[in-house]
């Protein structure tokens, strides 16, 4: 199944309201088709500068100090999780979130890669990195974005594809060649439950391509935030729809041209997202809410940074992969304040789900407690947010205590490192990441959108609690071991033996 349905032969069945059925009906659809505004139009959106800022900062930094071997994983990986995700959004083989966690986590390839199935998308996705790797290169190289190779993006996209589908006006999904190097042959749109969304009519593409090309060089796209000139070329491209099929993952990878050339991320949309994405697209395409995308594109590149700050931090365990999301009772419809409490403590929670999955197996010469707090913070004061507590519970917080003693060192104290994690919700109005989780010692901070929290904690916001809860934990482990290492013995008593000496 294609995102999109095209028109080749006639038109799908009139039980699809609005569908044309026949050429003046189908001249009439044509006609509704709105060309995407100009460039100059955006300057006035805004980006959450700060928050900005400060990710792509810490990124930064965290980059120099793993090294640009390890980066290069790092990307590889992400480009890699991207492509899986995505070429499975445009419908061409099921979303497999296990896999693209394996590829985040563990190992480029990730563990199962000699399964059959693993082995078909990954073949089925390769089409797809490529077209992003050319992207990213184009990226680093400050590369124009024009017409012609926009053309040759979609067609590495496409390369492994021979047919694309279509509806007869049987109603019948149909196998048809895929046109190569050109655009559309015929006008397509996508179907909606609340009507249809056109598109560019074939024969407008070719001067919507060319106006599209001026905008991108243009010095008024120049001076725009990244952020917004990924969302721009992405809103553009969808609007247009120039090709029969690919116009999707077209879409995201030119996108992450201009995040990768900003940050070294791409474009990472996963699964449980998706239709938070479509709304996104639906609200700039259909309703002119360009602010709507600007901020989904923030949010997803936030996430993205902060998951290649963990991945670079330190490399994940075995366990990382196959998330173990805590139950997820779909709760009924609350007011927003309401919503923040409840999906601060949805994020507490599977933060005890990591912590316990830990204190099965400790390390060795690792004594380690996980408890609930009750009582708020010493000295603990958040400008821009307030500590939720469960209010049926009274909890708090959750803590763990990590003890080690070294070995001979009897009679001395165990070296000790505590964390406690507390769930935060902001009280800045609009704020894109109203949630976070605070580890109170260190200060460190996960910021979480409401959508990827309440009313179900999803699962990229569980594999970045893991590596971020792991990333941790594996600091408090150094800092422990260290501590043992370097306490002194405890010193001989004046007049007391020593015990036998060898002769």
């Amino acid at each position: 199944m294609t995102d999109l349905h095209e028109r080749a032969s006639g038109a799908v069945p009139s039980a699809s309201p609005g569908v044309p059925t026949t050429a003046e009906e189908l001249a009439k659809l044509e006609a509704s088709y709105r060309p995407f505004q100009a460039v100059g139009s955006w300057r006035r959106l805004h980006v959450d500068e700060p928050r900005w800022t400060r990710y792509s900062r810490v990124l930064a930094r965290q980059i120099r100090e793993a090294g640009t071997e390890a980066w290069a994983d790092v990307q590889d990986r992400l480009i890699r999780a991207a492509t899986l995700e995505s070429t499975a959004l445009d419908g061409l083989f099921p979303a497999n979130p296990e896999l693209t966690s394996a590829v985040l986590g563990t190992s480029i390839r990730g563990p199962g890669s000699d399964d059959e199935m693993a082995q078909t998308i990954e073949l089925l996705a390769e089409c797809h990195r490529r077209a992003l790797v050319l992207a990213s290169e184009a990226a680093v190289d400050g590369r124009l974005i024009d017409a012609n190779f926009i053309a040759v993006l979609q067609d590495v996209i496409t390369e492994s594809q021979a047919t694309y589908t279509v509806t007869t006006e049987e109603g019948v999904n149909v196998e048809v060649d895929l046109p190569r190097r050109q655009y559309k042959p015929v006008s397509n749109y996508l179907i909606l439950p609340e009507g249809l969304a056109v598109f560019a009519p074939a024969s407008r593409v070719a001067a919507e391509m060319t106006r599209l090309e001026a905008e991108l060089s243009s010095d008024d796209f120049a001076a725009l935030h990244p952020i917004i000139q990924a969302a721009y070329a992405h809103y553009a491209l969808t609007a247009i729809h120039p090709f029969a099929d690919g116009n999707g993952r077209l879409a995201r990878t030119i996108a992450s041209i201009f995040l990768v050339r900003s940050t070294g991320v791409p474009f990472l949309i996963f699964a449980d997202q998706w239709p938070n994405y479509y709304q996104a697209l639906k609200d700039v395409t259909q309703d002119q809410d360009v602010q709507s995308l600007v901020d989904y594109l923030a949010g997803i590149s936030f996430t993205a940074m902060d998951f290649a700050t963990s991945l670079l931090a330190g490399r994940p365990a075995n366990g990382l992969v196959g998330s173990r999301p805590p139950s997820r009772a779909r709760s009924r419809r609350k007011t927003p304040r309401a919503a923040l409490d409840e999906g601060g403590r949805r994020l507490l929670e599977a933060v005890s789900v990591e912590l316990r999955e830990v204190l099965v197996s400790p390390p060795r010469g690792i004594r380690l407690a996980v408890a609930q707090t009750w009582t708020m913070p010493t000295g603990h004061a958040e400008s821009a947010y307030r500590i939720v507590s469960d209010e049926t519970t009274g909890r708090v917080g959750v803590s763990v205590a990590l003890r080690a003693e070294r070995r001979g060192a009897s009679g001395a104290d165990p070296a000790s490192v505590d964390l406690e994690f507390v769930a935060l919700a902001s009280e800045v109005p609009h704020d894109l990441l109203p949630l976070a989780l605070r580890e109170t010692h260190s200060k460190a901070l996960l910021e979480v959108p409401l959508s990827d929290a309440y009313p179900l904690v999803l699962e990229p916001t569980v594999l970045r609690i893991r590596l971020w809860v792991q990333r941790l934990l594996g600091e408090a482990l150094e800092s422990t071991a260290s501590a043992a290492a370097d306490r002194p013995r405890p010193r001989r008593q004046l007049g007391k033996p020593e015990g036998p000496r060898p002769r």
